[in-house]
């Protein structure tokens, strides 16, 4: 008998004291805490991507909506140089009529109209009345704006995947894209709506040495083209890939 109970009293010094439990729980909660961080960095990726995507689809739907209407982009009316009229006029011409706008800010920089964000590297900007922006039916906010001389024609946009809401940063839910009217240099950059260093290669593109590129220390300008060289994917070398955060 008395066996029995020094047996269940050396059975029962066996459990966990605890501090011991503590720990475990501990080590668990990190664990937990980690996994749950890394599942909600790739939501974000993804959602950033899917976002990114399907703006990208719209308006290159809508410049070949508009080049069936309109004819071959090369010739339509464009003038040289930077205005006010010259972005919204396009806009009004080419783009407007295929799109479904939820508000036309025409070139305004007032109230919901002006737009003030931030580069990757934290410089504050924002976009003068030379751009003509709109919101789309989804929350979109994008601006556009004419440029060219007698060797190239080009427009640039600016695409805010969830409107003025948060982040409101480059590379982050602020992306760069240019479509080519013209270029007497690269013909066959024409009649295409191309991310922003999309001439570059992905070991370029993630470098330094340029202000434009997908790095920390850049404006993280050329980061839409890193996304879609990277096969609409967030990839490693991509800045902000573990970053965590909502676009809501």
């Amino acid at each position: 008998m008395f066996k029995f109970f020094d047996k269940k009293i050396k059975s029962h010094k066996k459990g966990n004291t605890m501090s011991e439990t503590l720990i475990a729980l501990t080590i668990v909660g990190v664990v937990f805490t980690i996994s749950m961080g890394t599942m909600v960095a790739d939501v974000n990726r993804n959602q950033t991507v899917e976002r990114l995507k399907k703006i990208y689809a719209s308006l290159a739907d809508t410049f070949n909506a508009s080049s069936i209407i309109n004819g071959n982009p090369k010739y339509w009316n464009i003038s040289d140089g930077l205005s006010d009229y010259n972005s919204y006029e396009f806009f009004t011409s080419y783009l407007k009529p295929s799109l479904v706008i939820l508000r036309d800010c025409k070139t305004s920089t007032q109230e919901d109209c002006n737009y003030i964000f931030k580069e990757m590297d934290g410089t504050e900007k924002s976009l003068n009345d030379s751009w003509a922006r709109f919101y789309l039916n989804d929350g979109t906010f994008v601006a556009l704006q004419t440029n060219g001389n007698d060797k190239y024609k080009v427009i640039y946009f600016y695409v805010d995947i969830n409107g003025k809401k948060r982040l409101n940063v480059v590379a982050r839910d602020i992306f760069i894209f240019e479509y080519w009217i013209e270029n007497a240099e690269h013909p066959e950059y024409e009649g295409k709506l191309l991310p922003f260093g999309h001439q570059y290669s992905r070991e370029q593109l993630i470098s330094a040495d340029d202000k434009n590129n997908c790095n920390v220390k850049t404006n993280g300008n050329y980061c839409s083209a890193l996304i879609m060289k990277d096969n609409w994917q967030i990839l490693q070398g991509y800045p902000w890939a573990q970053a965590r955060y909502v676009v809501k």
